[in-house]
């Protein structure tokens, strides 16, 4: 027999001698409250009905007590989640043995990792107006070189993330030199500053996606400050041990 046939099937002097025999029941289940219907006390004109006022407040706390924790719950998974994406990109970085290898790791397999449309490492050069970059309507990942000073216009001098909800309505600095080829497909985007002392430049690894909102202001950026550390060390290295000097 299907429970809410039963339920159905209960007289109210049933529900009563229930609730008679177990006197904790509501105290035992105090999420029951919030869907009973208090009786309102006839109490005369101009006065107040403090029980039933006190119930519907108890109701209402209830239910925003009830809607926090399933709002902790699923930012707790949201953020297990993350955590094990940003440690899996960085196992994946160390691995990397050569710069072809983290250019690869950077560009295609956080795309994956990182479920985006496009990832693109910008690099300040001095010569970037003179590098022509392309990219596969495939796949919109790859390299960008930008003017100096760019890194610190488009996320704020010591900045390390910025976050766009909404490029089409507030794009960051350099946008379009960012995601040269597709800023007309990104909608919401993540940049993270890439520090290289060792070559003394700063870059930025940029995640873009196609719908809004994926990225905001009150997104917490500490797994993304511990993903723009490891990725711009892991690069420097490789960077030196090259000897590129043409982002000089």
């Amino acid at each position: 027999m299907n429970p809410d046939e039963h339920i159905l099937e209960l007289s109210a002097e049933e529900v009563k001698a229930f609730l008679k025999s177990q006197p904790d029941f509501l105290r035992q289940h105090p999420d029951i409250l919030q869907h009973l219907t208090p009786p309102e006390q006839k109490l005369g004109n101009k006065v107040l009905d403090f029980q039933s006022f006190a119930m519907q407040t108890l109701q209402h706390d209830m239910q925003d007590l009830k809607d926090k924790f399933n709002g902790l719950l699923s930012s707790a998974r949201d953020n297990m989640s993350s955590q094990s994406q940003v440690h899996d990109a960085v196992l994946q970085l160390m691995q990397a043995m050569t710069l072809e290898q983290v250019l690869e790791v950077l560009t295609q397999d956080f795309m994956r990792l990182f479920d985006v449309d496009a990832v693109r490492l910008v690099l300040e050069s001095e010569l970037a107006e003179f590098y022509e970059s392309t990219y596969s309507e495939i796949n919109y990942s790859g390299i960008s070189f930008v003017p100096l000073q760019t890194v610190d216009m488009a996320l704020g001098i010591n900045q390390t993330v910025a976050l766009a909800e909404d490029t089409h309505k507030d794009p960051p600095y350099a946008y379009e030199a960012i995601f040269i080829d597709c800023s007309g497909l990104i909608r919401s985007c993540a940049l993270l500053r890439i520090h290289l002392p060792k070559i003394q430049r700063d870059g930025i690894l940029a995640f873009g996606v196609r719908e809004k909102g994926r990225f905001h202001a009150n997104q917490g950026t500490d797994l993304l400050r511990f993903l723009s550390d490891a990725t711009a060390v892991r690069l420097d290295q490789c960077l030196h041990e090259h000897e590129l000097e043409m982002l000089r």
